[in-house]
Parts: structure tokens; C-alpha cells; sequence
């Protein structure tokens, strides 16, 4: 796969598509400020002016010569800008049709249209930041929970390549020994050296190993927390759908079966992104559309992080739920006993106290009467059962960032076991290196043009 040319001057509009108050207009490159003293008129000439200051001008067409819109125009020097380079961020009236004309202007005096993340890319290869900060700005911008908006900044800091950076420091530092002792192959190790050696491979291997399985609770920070909500027909699952998103989403009648296919929504709980799902009733299927609409049920259990289990209060339905729960043994689930606005309060009582090692919540989706306490269970059980409460600063969030780490605490106890065994120093200090450049690899310090062209083809065109 073929990189972009980076030699070239690029644009492209960087706000979201749509009418908007603003729009930004970013061109960078060796020409930016050529381009822009072309396409604007000002009272200053760009190509002089101090860098990261800002100015009044109108925009006009580098071949009509027409005024497209007035504009405010930043100046950012290299290599003090966003990607290392001279940039010109211009910034318009929020029509997309004028965004369109300026991006115009801009490639009729010369600039190239931007690749989706060349922006990015080009702060990369600028030295602007390393390959684990270039991933974290695509992650900030589609971040959906605090949870994961705060490690994506946490990593755009530079910070987790700091502490990744560390690690690989001292298997430089291991790898030199080892490189020193293939020098001597006929001569033994010292034992204390020996024992020092192993004490350092395991305390790296250790680090390693406890980053590694950050990245369970990463996961669930980043994509979030999948909870659908099952039961039998008619039991209220659209009505409870409808009472925690407090909005009428899924159609709620008083015929069994309504709802056909799974309907999703998301909101935040605990800072994490939790998509809520409801699905078709669970029962033998009358017809095709019906056995499609349990299928797929099936497959949210599956893939469900948690399940909130809905029953019909009215229909005393203990053999019920004890039928259920065995289906759902190694999930986290919440049975919910919906209805309650239509039966006693010692009816109530009796059922909570039958079904009291499943610790249901009593509730009614009509009255909204207990609902507060189900959004209040999945809270607890995400804080609680799904270990992301605990998150510290080093979280790995990246699967490409897992695969490496797991990849170098491999070689490590390779290197470790050839080394209690005294086999050749060479081949221990192959392991090493393999270690250092699994993590290089991470921080960008090994790359290829696949690799790069694959991280940034993810970007927004513009970032």
C-alpha cells in the first residue's frame, strides 16, 4: 500500500460535515502560506507575519476572483503547529457549499485534497508525537464515554508512551548484557549474574504482563458495555426499553410478539458507553419472522456483557426465571419483575422473598416505580463484576497495542527459560530484541507504509 506524498501541500475541511456557526478550513505544507497570501485578501502579507497569530481577510477564488466569504485566518509556523509543518487554518461561515469553494481555491493554487488522517500521519512523521499519541487523537474524537475520553487524552499526553518508553529502556539495557556475553560463547555466566539477570527479566516481563491485562477492562471502556433486555413475550421489555432511555424508542402494544427485530440505543453510566438492547420475546416461533427475531436474541445474549432479564410479575413466574438463569450461567444478569403497579404488596413481598438469592428488582416500566434502582444495579454491576473502577493511567485500549505486548512478554519468557537453561547467548539476545522491537513497533519506532497507511486510513479526512 502507497503512502501519500508527504512532500506535497494538502487541505481539507476540518469540522464535521453540515451546516454549522464556523467551519475550518486546514492547509499544510511547504506552500500553506504561498497558497493562502493567493487565495486571501488581507491587510498583511502571510508569508511574513509571526507565527500563531490570527487575521481578518476575504477569501476569494484563484480563478473567478470573486469573494467567497470573509474569514478569520490562523498562522502556525513549523514546527510549532498541529502537524509539524507551516499550517494555515482558516475559518468561515459554517455553509458547506463555501467550505467547498475555499478547499477549491486552495487545490487550484497548488495544495493537494488531504487522505483520511494525512494531517495525523504528518505530525508522525514530523516528530510532532509518536504512534501511540497519532491513534489516541482518532480515539478522543470517537470516544463515546468519560471513561474512554480520558484515557484517550491520557495517552494523547504522551504519558503511556512514556511508561512503554521506560520499559523498553531497560531491555536495552538487558539486551547489551546479553550482546556482551555472545562476545564469549565458551564461557560460562556467573551464578550472581545470572541471578541478577533473571531478577531483571522478571520484573520486566512482570510489568509487561500486568499491561497486558489492562486490556480487558480497555476493551470495555472502549466499546462499551452491551446489555440486552430479554424475557418472554409481552413481559415489558419495549416498556422498560422505553422507561430508562426516558424516551418512547421501541413500539409498545398489549399483543405478544411486537417486537420483531432488536432495537438499540446508548447512554453513559459510570463514564462508560452502555448500549441498551431490546429484543424479541423469547418463545418457540409461530412463523419465520418470528424464529429471525428470537435468533437474533440469541446472538445479543451471546455477544451481551450483561443481560437484564425481564418478567411479567402477574404470571408468578418462579419455574420460570429458575429456567431462565440456567441459560444464562457464566453471564452477569439482573432479573427484573416488571408490573408490580398490578398485583398486592404481599403479593410482591412473597415473590421478592421466593426469588431472593437472584436478588430481582421490583418494578413497573408504566410508573416508572423502581426503574432507578435497575439503572443503579448495571451501575454496581459495572463497577463491581467488570474491573474498568479500578482503571489506572496505563490501560491499553489497542488491540495492535495488545498483540505487541503479548508478543514481547512471549520472547521474554523464552529468553528467561534459555537463560536458567545456559543454552547459546545469541539466541537469548535474539529474544530480547524481539521483546524491544515488539514495543517499538507500538511507539512507531519500526513501522511500514501498510502499517501507517492502515492506522490513519481509520482518521476522518480533515484530522
Amino acid at each position: 500500500m502507497t503512502l501519500p506524498d508527504s512532500d506535497d501541500t494538502i487541505v481539507a475541511i476540518s469540522t464535521p460535515p453540515g451546516h454549522g456557526g464556523i467551519g475550518v478550513i486546514r492547509i499544510s505544507g511547504k506552500q500553506a502560506f504561498t497558497i493562502a497570501n493567493t487565495i486571501i485578501d488581507t491587510t498583511v502579507n502571510i508569508i511574513d507575519i509571526k507565527s500563531h497569530t490570527i487575521h481578518h481577510g476575504y477569501v476569494r477564488g484563484a480563478q473567478s476572483g470573486s469573494i467567497t466569504d470573509e474569514v478569520l485566518v490562523a498562522v502556525l509556523r513549523a514546527p510549532s503547529s498541529s502537524t509539524g509543518e507551516d499550517v494555515i487554518e482558516i475559518s468561515a461561515h459554517g455553509n458547506p457549499q463555501i467550505l467547498k469553494r475555499i478547499v477549491g481555491s486552495a487545490i487550484d493554487s497548488g495544495a493537494r485534497q488531504a487522505a483520511a488522517g494525512e494531517f495525523t500521519m504528518r505530525a508522525f512523521l514530523s516528530g510532532r508525537f509518536d504512534l501511540v499519541q497519532a491513534e489516541s487523537v482518532a480515539d478522543l474524537i470517537a470516544a463515546e464515554g468519560a471513561a474512554f475520553q480520558q484515557v484517550a487524552l491520557y495517552q494523547l499526553s504522551g504519558k503511556l508512551s512514556g511508561y512503554i518508553g521506560s520499559i523498553r529502556a531497560q531491555l536495552l539495557d538487558i539486551g547489551a548484557l546479553f550482546e556482551a556475553y555472545t562476545d564469549f560463547p565458551d564461557e560460562e555466566i556467573p551464578q550472581q549474574q545470572q541471578a541478577e539477570l533473571l531478577a531483571k527479566l522478571d520484573d520486566v516481563t512482570a510489568s509487561l504482563s500486568r499491561l497486558a491485562s489492562s486490556y480487558r477492562r480497555g476493551e470495555i471502556i472502549r466499546a462499551g458495555v452491551q446489555i440486552p433486555i430479554v424475557g418472554p413475550p409481552n413481559a415489558g421489555k419495549s416498556s422498560l426499553f422505553n422507561a430508562i432511555l426516558a424516551e418512547e424508542r421501541a413500539i409498545v402494544t398489549e399483543i405478544p410478539g411486537t417486537t420483531r427485530d432488536t432495537i438499540a440505543e446508548k447512554i453513559e453510566i459510570e463514564g462508560i458507553a452502555v448500549r441498551f438492547v431490546d429484543t424479541a420475546g423469547l418463545r418457540e416461533a409461530a412463523n419465520q419472522i418470528e424464529a429471525a427475531g428470537v435468533e437474533r436474541s440469541r446472538r445479543e445474549i451471546d455477544a451481551a456483557n450483561l443481560v437484564i432479564a425481564v418478567f411479567d410479575v402477574t404470571d408468578r413466574p418462579v419455574e420460570m426465571i429458575q429456567s431462565a438463569l440456567f441459560d444464562l450461567l457464566g453471564k452477569y444478569f439482573i432479573v427484573v419483575l416488571n408490573k408490580i403497579d398490578l398485583v398486592s404488596a404481599s403479593d410482591v413481598a412473597c415473590l421478592d422473598y421466593e426469588l431472593g438469592d437472584c436478588q430481582p428488582i421490583l418494578l413497573s416500566a408504566k410508573t416508572l416505580v423502581g426503574v432507578d434502582k435497575l439503572v443503579a444495579r448495571v451501575a454496581s454491576v459495572i463497577r463491581e463484576s467488570m474491573p474498568i473502577s479500578s482503571v489506572d493511567a496505563n490501560t491499553l485500549t489497542n488491540r495492535r497495542h495488545f498483540v505487541a505486548v503479548q508478543n514481547a512478554v512471549r520472547s521474554l519468557t523464552e529468553a528467561r527459560a534459555k537463560l536458567e537453561q545456559g543454552d547459546n547467548f545469541e539466541l537469548m539476545a535474539f529474544d530480547l530484541r524481539q521483546a524491544t522491537n515488539n514495543l517499538e513497533e507500538i511507539l512507531g519506532k519500526i513501522t511500514t507504509d501498510d502499517l501507517l497507511a492502515e492506522i490513519f486510513s481509520r482518521f476522518c479526512i480533515g484530522k
